[in-house]
């Protein structure tokens, strides 16, 4: 219980005076402790935050960027693979669904395509309706010009008596 009561007191004590997080070493990235946002947000308290932003700002930025498998600080940023299941990003070495624990999750729904396959017919059905509904659009949208031509054409001209 002495554990819980003593980052309450320090940060509002000399928040100035100590760093956010522990500085990098020469060479090496800096270390967060995680790299999931949401868990690094958690453990700094508000005051800091309002303090520090511009810290805790290039800490989250930082965090982003890497793959959020545990253990793995590849980068991200530039390319990377997001999954659709659990939506966080991750290095190619981590993004099959297997690797990082999305596997079961992943094996339920190719189960439950292979099983409810949709049939030929209705996927072709709903190409031809996405085709009409284009076409409507597209014809709407002419008579729509048409009406704003032949609107403008007789306002030019009165009539007379």
């Amino acid at each position: 219980m002495e554990d819980k009561s003593k980052p309450t007191d320090a940060p509002s004590c000399s928040a100035d005076s100590e760093p956010l997080f522990p500085p990098a070493k020469p060479g090496k990235a800096a270390n967060y402790g995680t790299n999931n946002t949401l868990e690094l947000l958690e453990r700094i308290p508000s005051q800091i935050v309002d303090l520090k932003l511009d810290e805790v700002l290039t800490a989250v930025k930082t965090v982003d960027n890497l793959c959020d498998f545990a253990r793995c600080k590849a980068k991200t940023s530039l390319m990377g693979q997001d999954c659709e299941l659990c939506k966080k990003r991750f290095c190619f070495k981590h993004g099959l669904p297997e690797v990082h624990g999305c596997g079961m999750e992943k094996k339920r729904e190719a189960r439950k395509e292979f099983l409810n396959p949709k049939p030929i017919k209705t996927i072709r059905h709903e190409e031809e309706l996405k085709n009409a509904k284009k076409k409507l659009n597209e014809k709407l949208k002419n008579m729509q010009v048409g009406r704003m031509q032949k609107t403008g054409a007789t306002d030019g001209k009165k009539k007379k008596k």
